[in-house]
């Protein structure tokens, strides 16, 4: 393990103050009675659907077939009759078809003891064929299926297992690298025969090292592993690299991050043949009873999820999917889970620091903290007064929305809002929930 790293400039410390990750394994949620399984849970377009109301789909079966490169198939998550096939508002705006299963006969996989594939005499094609065959796709959004990445004709030079979670609350990535961490070099092993990289990272976040049940260097020498700073966005490409190499990277290298939920996917597609059916979720916000990890089957409402983790304390101010900087807010507790799933916050007053907006101070934090350089307040004040084009010209497209200026503000400026809407059209990330 070598010297705890971070990137240089911006950003800020975040309370990691929770202790209730370490209750142990993660469990496996409830299953539910009914899944609403969206089909689009991709990046392309929503998959086409290929079966009908009334019809009985066993556990596994493809329900959806992927319609173009960035689309991925859906699998059914639980078995059972197809209640119903309906068009839906996705919590992260736009609609999607959707199939609603009714769950009914027996489980397929559940219970049983999974089958080992010998995976390492496939070849790469073969590979890549499972993996798009099963659907697996980035569990970070807009969720690019992985057999798209690892397809592309590029040389990597250096893959990376992303287990850095920086945002509060979120706790999915690291709980899978404690219980599963067999798993996770498997599935890093299966994407390092596909891509053949220079050179294999691990990061983590320093004082989750520990959660690794063994260094990778007895078996896998090839693989290093890094210690990160707790420090918000740390978990961003551009940050991460920073932090890897000591400045920004050039342009010519070339790099594939994955999470350990993607690698997991992974491991599971080829060794075991399973589709995407379940995701690793932190429920968690002051509003919930018991915060925790669960392991619960995509099509599952975050309605059944807070249930299972005791109910809510009082009403929540705000309901977020995903983290509390980047993650979108919902106002329905059908929403259901998807591949790309990875919290479910339920957030109180003094979480959120909700307050009324004032005008401008020019106090500077916006641009003190960008871990970017940029200028949230020039920014802002060019797109409000329609200068989009010199907006652009001052670097509005390296805009992650990471939401720290808006965090930061003590006027309460729309920043990120602002910004969101404008890179809307680049298909960049939905607004950060404190913006």
């Amino acid at each position: 393990m070598k010297s705890i790293r971070t990137f240089r400039r911006g950003g800020i410390a975040v309370a990691f103050g929770t202790t209730w990750h370490d209750l142990g394994p993660v469990p496996n949620a409830f299953l539910p009675t009914e899944a609403t399984v969206l089909l689009r849970q991709h990046q392309g377009q929503a998959a086409r659907c290929v079966v009908h109301k009334g019809e009985f789909v066993r556990e596994g079966a493809i329900i959806g077939r992927a319609r173009g490169p960035s689309s991925s198939n859906v699998h059914a998550p639980i078995p059972g009759i197809v209640k119903d096939i309906r068009v839906m508002a996705m919590s992260e705006g736009g609609e999607s078809e959707a199939v609603v299963i009714a769950l009914e006969g027996s489980f397929d996989r559940l219970g049983r003891r999974p089958e080992r594939y010998l995976w390492k005499t496939m070849s790469r094609h073969d590979i890549m064929h499972s993996l798009d065959e099963r659907g697996v796709v980035e569990t970070e959004a807009p969720g690019k299926p992985i057999n798209t990445i690892i397809s592309e004709p590029r040389r990597i030079d250096l893959l990376i297992l992303n287990a850095v979670e920086s945002e509060p609350y979120l706790y999915a990535e690291s709980s899978l690298l404690r219980d599963k961490w067999a798993e996770l070099l498997d599935g890093l092993a299966i994407l390092r025969k596909v891509v053949a990289p220079e050179r294999t990272l691990i990061a983590v976040e320093t004082g989750k090292a520990p959660l690794l049940k063994a260094s990778p260097a007895a078996d896998e020498p090839q693989i290093e592993v890094m210690e990160f700073r707790r420090r918000y966005p740390q978990d961003l490409r551009n940050q991460l690299l920073e932090a890897i190499v000591g400045h920004r990277p050039k342009t010519d290298l070339e790099v594939l991050i994955v999470r350990p939920s993607t690698a997991f996917a992974v491991f599971e597609a080829i060794v075991h043949v399973k589709p995407m059916l379940e995701r690793y979720i932190t429920v968690a916000g002051a509003a919930v009873k018991r915060p925790s990890v669960l392991k619960a089957r995509i099509g599952t409402s975050i309605g059944d999820l807070i249930e299972e983790c005791g109910g809510f304390l009082g009403r929540p101010s705000r309901l977020i999917i995903g983290g509390p900087f980047r993650g979108h807010a919902v106002h329905d507790l059908d929403v259901p889970v998807t591949k790309t799933t990875a919290a479910i916050l339920a957030l109180t007053d003094s979480e959120i620091r909700q307050q009324a907006r004032c005008s401008c101070i020019r106090c500077g934090r916006c641009s003190v903290s960008c871990p970017e350089h940029l200028d949230p307040d020039l920014l802002f004040r060019l797109l409000t007064h329609g200068r989009e084009a010199e907006a652009l010209q001052n670097r509005l497209e390296s805009c992650t929305l990471c939401s720290i200026c808006g965090h930061l503000c003590p006027s309460r400026v729309p920043l990120v809002a602002a910004f969101s809407s404008r890179l809307g059209a680049m298909e960049r990330k939905p607004i950060g929930a404190r913006g």
